[in-house]
């Protein structure tokens, strides 16, 4: 086994981290370019960044565009996470609060879980669910600590459309396991997701100054921009779309649950908001609810031999 199995979990943590980051990082830009914008932006950067190491490096990994079943697949992925996920998302946003937004995302993974159970025949041991929910628990306190107010008794079109975005989230990572054969790079695919989705959302653009005239926009935007399109996208979507080829659709799904601490974490550092008592508590249940679904039977059974459960 490469080390890169081993500790694939481990290395699978940094997806949430830089997911978190991506909050941070979108509080510079969208100060000054719209939500549509800076996904077109944030897009069209994570190509630049993947296309010429694939060509330089991997480039004997590229897919036979004659392969039919390639091109569904990739439509696939373009449409439904790229272009219906993230158009659904800021349109949700732009009438709902954050908070609601973010609790009905949430539910993806719920979503994701069960799709794997209907369509992959999935079958997981009973602590795997029961730490779904202790992980999802865990997320909705930690928003709620972070100040932000919940609202579901004016519900609109906002929460519509963020629900749509859950769906289409957890179809995407239902349909990367199902599609996909063994012999298509997931880096080539989500490269191609990147740069089809990003040239797709152009015409969506609100302003066009920025591409005539880049420094309409402060050094501070277009770091945050380089930021989103390396870290969280170019880094980790394609971590994501991995992990779903090595572990399953709900086994990834889950680690969304640690965005939230994570984001928490970061507001601390950046920009000195305090990280009380609840967020600590709600981050202790994410972990707990993640350790209990992903720990194995081997490990769970030398943990009761070490503590003198096993008979």
């Amino acid at each position: 086994m490469r080390k890169a199995d081993k500790y694939f979990t481990l290395i699978f943590l940094l997806i949430p981290s830089t997911w978190a980051g991506s909050f941070i990082a979108a509080k510079y830009v969208v100060l000054e370019m719209s939500a549509v914008d800076s996904v077109v932006y944030r897009f069209l950067i994570s190509a630049v960044f993947m296309f010429p190491g694939l060509i330089l490096f991997y480039r004997s990994r590229h897919p036979v565009f004659r392969d039919k079943g390639f091109l569904w697949h990739l439509l696939i992925v373009v449409v439904i996470g790229g272009i219906a996920y993230h158009l659904l998302f800021f349109k949700g946003m732009e009438t709902t609060s954050p908070t609601n937004a973010a609790l009905i995302i949430a539910l993806n993974p719920f979503f994701t879980a069960f799709g794997e159970i209907i369509f992959l025949k999935t079958k997981r041991p009973g602590r795997f669910y029961l730490g779904f929910i202790l992980a999802f628990s865990g997320a909705v306190w930690v928003n709620i600590a972070r100040g932000g107010e919940i609202d579901f008794k004016h519900l609109g079109y906002g929460e519509f459309y963020c629900f749509l975005a859950a769906l289409c989230w957890s179809a995407f990572t239902l349909s990367a396991r199902i599609t996909k054969k063994p012999h298509w790079d997931a880096m080539w695919i989500n490269a191609y997701n990147y740069l089809f989705t990003g040239v797709f959302l152009l015409p969506f653009m609100t302003d066009f100054n920025t591409i005539f005239d880049p420094l309409s926009v402060s050094g501070s935007a277009w770091l945050g921009l380089l930021y989103m399109g390396f870290f969280p996208t170019a880094i980790g979507y394609t971590l994501f779309y991995i992990g779903i080829q090595k572990k399953g659709p709900a086994w990834a799904s889950t680690f969304i649950y640690l965005v939230p601490s994570f984001t928490a974490v970061f507001d601390r550092l950046v920009f000195s908001n305090p990280f009380t008592t609840a967020m600590i508590t709600g981050t202790t249940f994410v972990i707990g609810g993640l350790f209990l679904g992903n720990i194995g039977q081997k490990h769970l059974d030398w943990l009761k031999e070490k503590m003198g459960m096993k008979s």
